[in-house]
């Protein structure tokens, strides 16, 4: 399993905890007829809010080594994920040090609870729900994908592998089949089928999988047609 799909289904654990901690809050706070007694609200609340923070801190130790590994070649999406999930760790933190050890600021509870599962929400669009939202994309038949029908550049495999560094070396091992946050690359157009998508280990699908990727690997469409050419040069040479 890699490690986007791994985080998305995390990610969504993690929305429905927090919907089932909000709504349980709400409706002790809100409603005058309760179809279930508030002791058993409560309870609902505490049990879903602490499972909504264990996934937290899991999400964010997964997301800050994602974040050591990449270094700067992080996108603007998950800097913007990384900023917002930053701050939704800030003030739950701060929430649960109000519940346990400031009671005098109690009142201000409810609010910060509401704030950290609206931020929760829109840290999940970014990273599951956008994830979520290319799987659905991509159609589910897996098409095998030969011949070109345009001659390609022959590519370098030296330029292929400065790119790799820079491109996919944040979530792919070159030099080994072991997965990273991706799967390892070793060999690659020497297998039967590619490890994620099952297609044939050709070059077009390889072509494809970087260009309209299957699942949730993110879309490289900025690559040039010669700087794919180097780049399966270069995975050609492993």
């Amino acid at each position: 399993m890699s490690y986007y799909l791994i985080k998305t289904v995390l990610g969504w654990l993690f929305l429905i905890m927090g919907i089932a901690a909000v709504t349980s809050m709400l409706t002790v706070m809100g409603k005058q007829e309760k179809k279930m007694p508030a002791p058993k609200l409560r309870r609902i609340h505490h049990g879903a809010g602490r499972v909504f923070f264990l996934l937290m801190l899991i999400n964010a130790v997964m997301g800050f080594r994602f974040w050591v590994v990449s270094g700067d070649t992080l996108s603007f999406r998950a800097v913007l994920h990384a900023m917002l999930a930053l701050g939704l760790v800030i003030i739950l933190f701060l929430k649960v040090a109000i519940v346990k050890r400031f009671q005098n600021l109690l009142r201000y509870a409810p609010t910060l609870g509401m704030i950290v599962f609206s931020l929760g929400f829109v840290v999940f669009l970014i990273s599951g729900g956008f994830f979520t939202a290319r799987a659905l994309a991509v159609a589910p038949e897996r098409a095998d994908v030969e011949g070109a029908a345009a001659v390609e550049p022959a590519g370098n495999a030296e330029n292929g592998a400065a790119l790799f560094a820079a491109k996919c070396s944040a979530c792919h091992f070159a030099d080994r089949e072991e997965a990273k946050f991706g799967p390892g690359l070793a060999d690659l157009l020497n297998k039967e089928r590619l490890p994620s998508s099952g297609r044939p280990a050709t070059r077009e699908n390889v072509k494809s999988q970087i260009l309209k990727p299957y699942q949730s690997m993110p879309a490289f469409t900025d690559l040039s047609e010669e700087e794919i050419a180097d780049l399966l040069a270069y995975l050609g040479s492993l």
